[in-house]
């Protein structure tokens, strides 16, 4: 059963929603305000975050500046209620629509090691050859791992190697999670863990 994560200020506007995806047979984990939103990811795997439109304009810059990385690691939409319908906003779709799409999604957690937004230039390649390589730039880094923009397809299990741009020195790791280019709810990219041996960024 997939998990879904409502954020929503209004305690109506979260039992509506909850409601109809209860209906659909999905297993629903309320919020309050995105504050709550990380301690949330960091203890349950989940499929999809539904974030209410009101909330989202009245939550703090902090709330906002903390949340943003967290929340693009998922398919999610903005909604908000009309009577007792849900209107997805900025996208041509239902929630149901939304539910189906995020089948596709691999339910997961996140670390609990905080992740910070670090843009560093890579050179990435599956050898240590670099023969076919390719320019890319971490989102974010944690202990151990690092979130890689890359448009090429990879697998879970796949070695990487990752050469600074002003240097020699190389990196290596394992793919741990691609999300594939294409999908517009996703930014393209893999999720990487870092040998444990050699690595520091």
């Amino acid at each position: 059963m997939m998990m879904f994560v409502v954020i929503a200020l209004i305690d109506e506007t979260r039992k509506v929603i909850s409601d109809l995806l209860e209906a659909l047979g999905m297993k629903v984990t309320l919020l309050a305000s995105l504050g709550e939103l990380q301690a949330t990811l960091q203890e349950i795997p989940v499929s999809g975050i539904l974030l209410d439109l009101i909330t989202t304009t009245k939550a703090s810059s902090l709330d906002k500046q903390s949340t943003h990385e967290l929340i693009q690691l998922y398919p999610q939409v903005r909604f908000k209620i009309v009577g007792n319908d849900v209107l997805i906003l900025g996208k041509e779709q239902s929630l149901e629509r939304f539910v189906y799409d995020c089948r596709l999604f691999k339910p997961r957690t996140i670390r609990k090691s905080p992740r910070k937004i670090r843009h560093i230039a890579f050179i990435l390649s599956a050898d240590g050859t670099f023969d076919d390589a390719e320019k890319v730039v971490t989102l974010n880094i944690s202990d151990g791992g690092c979130f890689v923009y890359s448009t090429r397809e990879w697998n879970v299990g796949d070695r990487i190697w990752l050469r600074f741009v002003d240097n020699d020195a190389v990196i290596r790791g394992t793919v741990r999670w691609w999300q594939p280019w294409g999908n517009n709810k996703m930014i393209p990219g893999i999720g990487v863990k870092l040998d444990a041996e050699g690595n520091g960024i």
